[in-house]
């Protein structure tokens, strides 16, 4: 596995365009935090910034066969960042409405028992694509999302870097878009992740 630690901006995208994970975990040493304070700057918001900063990074391992054509990695990941918090602040409004109208259906319908059928195929979903998760991808996201745990106790808790942390659960991320349907991903995991998935 080649070492990128001095290596080019370019030298890290052919790395990344050719599927080299060491590439990429570079990349993600190098530009984390920039973007996460540019993020930070712009929406005023950590969860934001943290959410859009693994949103960057994952749009970059789901598109690394096309970053070869990428001339400035730097203005590519800040715009890229700028363009997802736009998108994210135009949208909080319709989507808290959204869930605010899910929970008053799951939580306050009358028709608790097909609402009870619904919500338990949408958990088998979830299940089952955090089954598609390596071990360590699993317990990370597991820890974040479930058990509420900072970057740096979940580091502790695992016995691994706190930026090997961000890695896990960037590429979990990536793979639940991938395993589940857009909408449930979208709309929906962020209500299901209050109940428990095993």
């Amino acid at each position: 596995m080649e070492c990128y630690l001095n290596s080019s901006d370019r030298d890290l995208l052919n790395g990344i365009s050719a599927g080299d994970p060491e590439a990429y975990r570079c990349l993600f040493d190098r530009y984390w935090e920039r973007i996460y304070s540019a993020a930070l700057a712009l929406s005023k918001s950590p969860e934001i910034s943290e959410d859009i900063t693994q949103d960057v990074f994952t749009m970059i391992w789901e598109k690394r066969t096309t970053l070869s054509t990428v001339a400035n990695l730097e203005g590519f990941l800040f715009i890229s960042a700028r363009n997802l918090i736009y998108s994210r602040l135009r949208k909080i409004n319709a989507q808290d409405n959204y869930l605010k109208y899910l929970r008053n259906y799951f939580l306050e319908s009358h028709r608790e028992e097909e609402a009870h059928i619904y919500s338990r195929d949408i958990l088998q979903q979830v299940q089952k694509a955090m089954s598609q998760l390596s071990p360590q991808q699993q317990r990370a996201f597991r820890l974040s999302r479930l058990e509420g745990l900072s970057h740096e106790e979940i580091a502790i808790e695992m016995g691994i870097s706190k930026v090997t942390v961000k890695s896990y659960i960037v590429q979990a991320l990536a793979a639940l878009r991938k395993w589940l349907p857009a909408h449930i991903f979208n709309f929906l995991l962020p209500l299901l992740l209050a109940f428990p998935l095993c």
